[in-house]
């Protein structure tokens, strides 16, 4: 692999110098002159080392002088890509300063009157003395290379280098590389079986181990287990820890147990308070929790960890392990030890990756070479996956044969070896995959990480083959999915928007074992050793690491191209939310000579605060991320980095960017944390080829940006979130931003305010005066924002104009699927129902609305809103009536909810047959619920008035909700309204009295009834012989109703996981994911001294007892 990474440092660097030596840059003076010979004679030599290196296999060199020949090309190579990278920055920093120079000339011609730009010179840049004399160095270390290897045969020709085309053969199913998995089905039967059999229940704590060799799929099949929905409702509490070759550290494991369970960063290093943690979250609940890869541990180490989770009801532990002595010490009940795939299913699996489906018809003779392919897999899902996906595609009959005749068939896999199928896979590769793929190696094993900052370092790296049309970035992301396709990389679970990915462990053996010598991963521990001649570093800070990690000039070697500081502590799931930020980098100042030849330095996810200045050194460097750290500022010197192509700051603690940031013209990637207190200085819209700009804060006085700044920067795509819009005084600079030529955008936020952003900005010229809104003047800059038609997603916030735009709502807008809007002063809402594929609707705070009528859907004369599925209406405080629906409007809509509008009397009786789903929060005088069809789940919480739960007739109503009313008194329920009902919960209904007709309802089989301290019922009338499961908590006047029910009921109320099952799926069609409702489900939602709701204090136990009968699990349902 070194070789070919070297063969394209020399390709790139030989075309480089080409371009770069020709006039009219180059000088006439001769000691000029014979500089640019020594770089013209550089590019002559290396293209015409190129075909020799390309033709090396390091891993098939057994001859070591051979191989120390290649080592010396290699760092003959690196050092002449270097000189040449060195001398573009002069080019660079020439230009830029005459750029300057040139502006400060037109600024004193405009003073005196003159207008005629003269035309500029050629730029004439001579090669610097220090450049000059290391070119020469090079060339002359070169020539005693060939002296000293005689028969070294060069290709004499000069032309330039080519290289094949890369034949990208992508996948067109919606998610490539997303294969159904084979044959592991009724494994994943079985293991479900014995986690929720009586034999599991009946002990404390049980521990079963999936075991089986690398790439069968143990971890494939307990994440099959893992999603299932039978284990999703049968355990209340779920965790996932990648425990991988590490040591096994219980510390480390127990703070990655609590952040699985709780979602949440942990730093904690006592070992007492981490006990603690997981002692509550276990506490009396059912928890299931996956250990994957588990390597060595000793059993008292075990036995400690066992101890943490003291106090659940019931607890099963999955482990995946190679290791059938850990099983055996471990587990409480028989290990699964996990087969080879059966022969036919690995057919099976072969086709669907060679062919995209299973039942693809096969000429005889592919069959034939097909087969004899997956036999000598040996029945192992990954072998098969890799080389079969390597095949897709192929028609050449002569390949296929090839293959399967390979003498790589016959090699051992062993500790130094990869298994064969995985390295022919990779000899099928083309070659610039082969040098993006290599870079997976700097990650550690079960590293989870995201797809563009993949992409983003191979671009920066130059790895990425520009077509004649499209950008690096889109090429990079071709060459991704085909590493997908190739088994190569797999998608991971995350709960992030962007995709989360993953190497398997023996892909990353792969990826080791081709990387070569110039690749080093390294954990902490080892960081006092002297490391060796490399180029590419990562230091990897793993959970029994200590925080402080310094990086001086022994450990990191000099002419180092990558450094990236890997937070391996808190990874699962990538989320970014988990990573915890306490690891002190420390970078000593004599350290820094050695970085000057960094092309990337990652300190993401570490406590790093502060920057020196010296990092304006690094002339060279193209990638740059603080992502996650705790900068509040970036030095200004940074600004001298003419080459970055990459600065992700994404940081909640960064206050400001750089003053001259407008220099950095090359730069492709700002990205920036969309709620930081963020100033923003003039000069980015100088900054044309950016492609990322999440965030753009427009300010007041010179030094802050304008919004007239965005008209050059039409590259712009993803996410981009204008926020200061109040400070836009000339309707002419929201015309110039042009953001109707921003045809790659997708998320457009548009907020006239500062969002979160206090006052703290350091420039005197933009101290906030507060201005008052001239709603006439908002008008005509919303007008003139008009974005692309292609946008998909459209945010408005803090707008005070009294209409909006006449582009608003426009059916043009084919591809806009998301609006929100949020404290608006408009009186009517405007005109989205022509809008074809909107599907999602929000309005909050809007406070001039009172009446929503025909304006809402528009003048259309077809169904308004045709694809709208979610439409809300939150805090529409003089909201007084929704009418005029058209009788066949919102024919998609699923679910309704209607929070906090406190005026509002009426809803259209109109309302469309497909709602299934209706929330409504504090709408006290709303009286009537219109007629609803199809709707099976209702959600009626706080301030309801009483005269809707007595008039409910739905009769396909399946769940009821009625939550944390202090209004009602009495509920009317009867069998002939409610047929269906299945799921009734009535929970904080501090005045309720009574429940009329409970007894009546047939179908009712969940019934929950929670904190109603003065709810009294009939205790002479059983509940339905339907009913599976009884719970009541904090309900001190039913205990002579709970004691008949429970003897009308014993044979009815059973333990069952099955009615625990379906509950949970009634329940989850009650979801509605505000946050006051999940806290309250989880018990954090009470009442204080004055009895008012209180949801803003931690979290305290609920007093009192709870009886509950049928399944044995209490958890809150959501809405």
């Amino acid at each position: 692999m070194a070789g070919l990474l070297t063969s394209g440092i020399i390709k790139w660097t030989a075309n480089k110098l080409s371009s770069l030596l020709s006039p009219p840059i180059v000088s006439s003076s001769s000691d000029e002159s014979a500089s640019f010979r020594d770089l013209r004679d550089l590019q002559r030599t290396m293209t015409r080392i190129q075909q020799t290196l390309d033709a090396m296999d390091e891993h098939n060199i057994r001859d070591e002088a051979e191989r120390l020949r290649l080592w010396e090309l290699q760092q003959f190579a690196y050092d002449a890509q270097d000189a040449v990278d060195e001398y573009r920055y002069e080019l660079l920093r020439r230009r830029m300063e005459d750029q300057n120079n040139q502006g400060q000339s037109s600024r004193k011609r405009k003073r005196k009157g003159d207008k005629k730009e003269p035309k500029p010179s050629p730029i004439k840049v001579p090669v610097p003395d220090d450049l000059a004399a290391r070119v020469r160095k090079i060339l002359e270390r070169f020539n005693e290379i060939t002296k000293a290897w005689d028969d070294l045969r060069l290709n004499e020709s000069d032309a330039p280098i080519r290289e094949e085309d890369y034949d990208i053969k992508i996948s067109t199913t919606p998610h490539v590389g997303d294969f159904d998995i084979v044959g592991r089905e009724e494994d994943k039967e079985n293991i479900i079986e014995i986690l929720l059999s009586d034999e599991a229940a009946q002990a404390n704590m049980s521990v079963v181990s999936i075991v089986g060799m690398g790439g069968l799929g143990k971890t494939t099949l307990a994440q099959m287990v893992y999603n299932d929905e039978r284990v999703s409702k049968y355990f209340q509490l779920k965790g996932w820890v990648d425990v991988s070759e590490d040591h096994f550290d219980v510390k480390a494991i127990a703070r990655r147990i609590v952040m699985s369970f709780t979602r949440n960063p942990c730093d904690i290093e006592d070992m007492g308070n981490l006990q603690n943690m997981i002692t509550a979250q276990v506490q009396d609940m059912k928890f299931f929790l996956v250990l994957d890869n588990v390597w060595n541990v000793q059993k008292e180490i075990w036995d400690a960890l066992l101890s943490l989770m003291v106090g659940a009801q019931l607890g099963v532990i999955l482990v995946t392990t190679r290791d059938v002595t850990i099983s055996k010490m471990i587990g409480t009940m028989p290990s699964y030890d996990l087969s080879f795939l059966p022969s036919e299913e690995s057919w099976q699996l072969f086709k669907q990756m060679a062919f995209g489906f299973i039942d693809q018809h096969m000429d005889q003779q592919f069959e034939g070479f097909g087969r004899k392919i997956v036999g000598k897999c040996g029945g192992l899902p990954l072998a098969i996956k890799a080389i079969g996906s390597s095949l897709r595609g192929e028609t050449n009959e002569e390949t296929w044969k090839d293959v399967s005749e390979s003498d790589q068939w016959g090699l051992p896999a062993g500790e130094d070896r990869v298994l064969p199928a995985l390295k022919l896979s990779y000899d099928r590769m083309p070659v610039q995959l082969k040098r993006c793929f290599v870079f997976l190696s700097l990650l550690p094993k079960g590293y989870y990480f995201w797809k563009e900052d993949m992409i983003n370092l191979w671009m920066c790296l130059g790895l990425l083959k520009q077509y004649c049309t499209g950008h690096h970035e889109n090429i990079g992301r071709m060459y991704f999915d085909d590493l997908i396709q190739r088994a190569m990389v797999q998608r991971a679970e995350s709960d992030e928007k962007l995709e989360c990915f993953v190497t398997h462990d023996l892909i990353h053996d792969l990826a080791h074992f081709v990387s070569g010598g110039d690749f080093l991963r390294i954990n902490t521990q080892y960081l006092h050793e002297t490391i060796g001649n490399l180029r590419y570093l990562s230091v990897i800070v793993s959970s029994s690491d200590h925080t402080d990690v310094e990086l001086n000039s022994v450990t990191i070697p000099g002419g180092i191209r990558i450094l990236k500081v890997v937070n391996a502590r808190d990874n699962r799931r990538c989320s970014s939310k988990l990573f915890s930020s306490s690891i002190n980098i420390k970078i000593p100042t004599e350290t820094w000579p050695n970085l000057k030849q960094l092309r990337a330095l990652d300190f993401s996810h570490t406590a790093l605060a502060q920057v020196p200045d010296s990092i304006g050194e690094l002339k060279l460097l193209r990638y740059l991320s603080f992502f996650q750290t705790r900068i509040t500022t970036i030095p200004e010197s940074i600004t001298d980095l003419y080459n970055l192509r990459v600065l992700d700051a994404r940081t909640d603690s960064l206050r400001e960017l750089p003053q001259g940031i407008k220099k950095l013209v090359n730069l492709r990637h700002l990205n920036l944390d969309l709620w930081s207190p963020l100033c923003m200085p003039c000069g980015i819209g100088a900054l044309k080829r950016l492609q990322t700009l999440p965030r753009f804060s427009i300010g007041s006085g010179g030094w802050h940006s304008n919004v007239a700044e965005l008209h050059h920067l039409v590259n712009i795509h993803g996410e981009l979130c204008i926020t200061g819009l109040q400070r836009v005084i000339n309707v002419d600079d929201a015309q110039t931003a042009n953001l109707v030529s921003k045809r790659q955008l997708q998320i457009l936020r548009l907020d006239w305010s500062d969002g979160v952003c206090p006052n703290n900005c350091s420039h005197p010229s933009s101290q906030n005066v507060v201005a008052i809104p001239d709603p006439e003047h908002e008008e005509e800059i919303f007008e003139s924002l008009r974005p692309n038609k292609n946008i998909e997603e459209l945010e408005v916030v803090n707008y005070s104009g009294y209409k909006y735009p006449s582009w608003f709502g426009a059916s043009t807008f084919m591809q806009l699927a998301k609006i929100i809007l949020c404290q608006q002063s408009c009186k009517f809402l405007p005109p989205l129902g022509g809008l074809p594929r909107l599907r999602i609707l929000s309005m909050e705070y809007m406070t001039g609305v009172e009446h929503v009528r025909q304006e809402f859907r528009g003048n259309i004369t077809t169904k308004a809103f045709p694809a709208l599925e979610e439409l809300e209406f939150q805090e529409i405080l003089k909201w007084v009536e929704w009418s005029q629906v058209g009788q066949d409007d919102f024919p998609s809509l699923r679910l309704l909810k209607i929070k906090d509008s406190h005026e509002l009397r009426y809803l259209p009786q109109e309302l469309s047959s497909s709602l299934t789903k209706l929330v409504i929060k504090d709408c006290s005088k709303l009286a009537s619920l219109p007629a609803i069809p199809n709707l099976t789940t209702l959600v009626l919480k706080s301030k309801i008035n009483e005269q809707i739960l007595n008039d409910l007739r739905f009769p396909h109503l399946r769940s009821l909700k009625v939550l944390l009313s202090r209004s009602i008194e009495h509920i009317l329920l009867n069998n002939q309204n409610h047929p269906l009902l299945e799921v009734l919960v009535i929970s904080v209904c501090q005045r309720l009295h009574s429940i009329m007709g409970l007894s009546s309802l047939e179908s009712l089989k969940f019934l929950k009834i929670n904190r109603c301290p003065y709810l009294q019922l009939s205790s002479d009338k059983p509940l339905s012989p339907q009913l599976q499961r009884l719970t009541i908590t904090k309900c001190p006047l039913l205990a002579d109703w709970l004691e008949v029910q429970i003897s009308h009921q014993q044979y009815q109320l059973h333990e069952s996981k099955d009615a625990w099952y379906e509950e949970q799926q009634a329940l989850d069609e009650l979801n509605d994911a505000s946050e006051d409702e999940h806290r309250e489900e989880f018990g954090l939602l009470y009442e204080d001294e004055n009895g008012e709701d209180n949801d803003e204090q931690d979290h305290e136990q609920s007093e009192g007892e709870e009886f509950q009968y049928g399944s044995d699990d209490s958890s809150e349902e959501d809405e």
